[in-house]
């Protein structure tokens, strides 16, 4: 028992200095995220007949967790038996989905809940990146061929000032050449091409959680607004060039929904110029700027989910380009 009051004790403690870097205004923001989400998901949970499925998805969400913990040998080094330090916190994740459950007498569900949080810390598995990537290497090379060669990829409507897409792409291609072909291939189907620019934009958005270093910046213009709006530019550019084949087959074979394919192309153009702009405004050289995230998504949610909340990431908007712009000032004082 005093084992798992010091570990509950820790995550506290890390859960307050959390708290205190992500600051008052996104502690907001996060909350009013989890506030939707609980709504999504207990209306979810209230339906018997998607009880298994919340079930499986809940214990897959969990296992993950485990599966990819970090401290694992630590506590196993520390305490020697970890299983009731693992129990007691999943334990813990899962009592809203418990609570729900018992609230409307759906017995299945929270005792099919519990056997797999049961099970899951026995499990002793370590998900790592290299596992993956060593996985992946048997499929596609089960003979273990000589296959040391230099793959490099070279799009030409890529420019070279776009440090931020040629990183992402060589970090991600194994993740966004699949996607891409999917949401081209099915680009026919309704709404297919609608929802797959938005993601498309969403993941690439994901290429600007990284400052540059200050040369990068001071070569790229003379001023903070030109500078901004050079980045803006260059990304949209770039941007519609990787949409212009999903839309060609979205408008041929749904011409009766052209007005959400323009409406996904705003909100895709959107997403980008914020995400831009929430960079130099939280601007740090050399640094993640992993934390951006948390806004990003929260205003993407703003546009894309809750419409009576468009005023919000546009006020933002304004109030994170003007810090930006002060942010860069600077870089170009002569």
């Amino acid at each position: 028992m005093k084992m798992i009051i010091t570990i509950f004790r820790i995550r506290l403690l890390q859960l307050f200095r959390l708290l205190k870097g992500i600051g008052l205004i996104r502690i907001i923001i996060v909350l009013l995220i989890l506030w939707f989400l609980s709504i999504l998901i207990y209306n979810f949970a209230i339906v018997p007949e998607d009880t298994v499925k919340m079930s499986i998805i809940t214990g897959l969400l969990l296992f993950s967790v485990h599966a990819s913990r970090k401290d694992k040998h630590f506590l196993k080094i520390a305490f020697k038996i970890s299983y009731p330090i693992y129990l007691s916190e999943y334990l813990l994740l899962i009592i809203p989905f418990f609570v729900i459950w018992i609230i409307h007498s759906n017995w299945f569900a929270a005792g099919l809940l519990v056997l797999i949080v049961l099970l899951i810390p026995l499990v002793y598995v370590n998900f790592r990146m290299q596992y993956v990537s060593s996985i992946i290497k048997v499929l596609i090379n089960p003979f273990k061929l000589n296959l040391n060669f230099k793959f490099k990829i070279r799009l030409p409507f890529i420019s070279t000032r776009s440090f931020e897409w040629i990183s992402g792409i060589r970090r991600n291609l194994i993740l966004i050449v699949p996607i891409y072909l999917f949401i081209l291939a099915f680009s026919f189907k309704p709404y297919v091409a609608v929802v797959g620019l938005i993601f498309l934009s969403i993941l690439i958005s994901g290429f600007y959680y990284y400052g540059e270093p200050r040369e990068f910046i001071e070569l790229l213009a003379n001023n903070p607004i030109d500078f901004i709006l050079h980045k803006i530019f260059i990304n949209l550019k770039q941007l519609f060039i990787v949409f212009i084949p999903i839309i060609i087959i979205a408008t041929v074979f749904q011409t009766s929904t052209w007005y959400y394919l323009i409406g996904a192309i705003i909100i895709s153009f959107f997403i980008q110029a914020f995400t831009i702009v929430i960079k130099y405004g939280l601007f740090e050289e050399n640094a993640r700027l992993n934390r951006n995230s948390i806004i990003i998504f929260a205003n993407i949610l703003f546009i894309i989910v809750l419409p009576a909340f468009w005023p919000v990431p546009l006020i933002m908007g304004i109030k994170y380009y003007l810090k930006a712009r002060k942010n860069l000032k600077k870089y170009y004082h002569d």
